[in-house]
């Protein structure tokens, strides 16, 4: 599938919207192979080191401009090169560096994609409900003993964790109608986590480390995120439906 959401004069549905999605994670992988492979031979200097700071961000340029990679090539940012932003004042302080944020001029390093529309999430009712359920689940598999442990908790805990991370990707896309069909896909993705780990469960009944009550427990509260993960998806179609931005 070709073209990019942002670039285009017509709001995407979330079927395009998955389609795109689909390749992105495709273009994602391609990208940060690239992108381990430039640091395992350029490591990134101290930013206290200004000139070798500058250097590198140089050749990561020359990097990217090789590779043919372009601003919108990736649509989804998650990786940030300044975590720590330096105290610098002036027209050369660099905050928040988006490794997809890239142009070839001086301003390579200067956007923040998506943060205003992050800053929110935290209020967001259903992430803050699939949220905890993380945290509860992490939790509660961090206390269990090592000998216990199977792939199927693995993949049950994965999946819990990405059901609070696909609302956050979507929330960060927007309620505009531009982004919506985004925001609606990334939301459908975590509902097919939710639906996923509740198939682990029925698995995980009878394991050696889950007890009835933490299996109902875990049910009921992953149940309860499902479907209102759900309520939330058909509250941005119609949001979607009626053009509302």
């Amino acid at each position: 599938m070709s073209g990019n959401p942002f670039f285009d004069d017509e709001a995407w549905d979330e079927e395009r919207w998955e389609a795109f999605l689909r390749d992105n994670d495709k273009r994602v992988d391609r990208y940060m192979e690239l992108f381990y492979r430039f640091m395992t031979k350029h490591p990134r200097p101290d930013r206290s080191d200004v000139k070798a700071f500058d250097a590198w961000k140089e050749t990561l340029r020359t990097f990217i401009a090789e590779k043919g990679w372009r601003r919108e090539d990736i649509v989804l940012p998650f990786l940030w090169l300044d975590e720590d932003p330096s105290d610098e004042e002036g027209d050369d302080a660099e905050e928040g560096t988006s490794f997809f944020d890239f142009d070839l001029d001086d301003d390579l390093f200067e956007d923040e994609p998506f943060e205003d529309e992050l800053d929110d999430i935290q209020n967001l009712p259903i992430y803050q409900q699939a949220f905890e359920l993380s945290v509860y689940v992490l939790d509660w598999a961090h206390n269990l003993s090592g000998d216990v442990k199977d792939s199927t908790l693995v993949h049950f805990c994965s999946h819990i964790t990405q059901i609070a991370a696909n609302i956050a990707k979507g929330h960060g896309l927007g309620t505009d109608r531009d982004g919506l069909g985004g925001n609606i896909a990334c939301a459908k993705r975590g509902l097919a986590d939710a639906n996923a780990a509740l198939d682990l469960l029925r698995r995980m009944k009878q394991v050696p480390y889950m007890n009835a009550k933490t299996h109902r427990h875990l049910t009921e509260q992953t149940f309860e995120v499902r479907n209102q993960l759900g309520i939330y998806i058909q509250e941005l179609r119609a949001r979607f439906n009626l053009g509302i931005d």
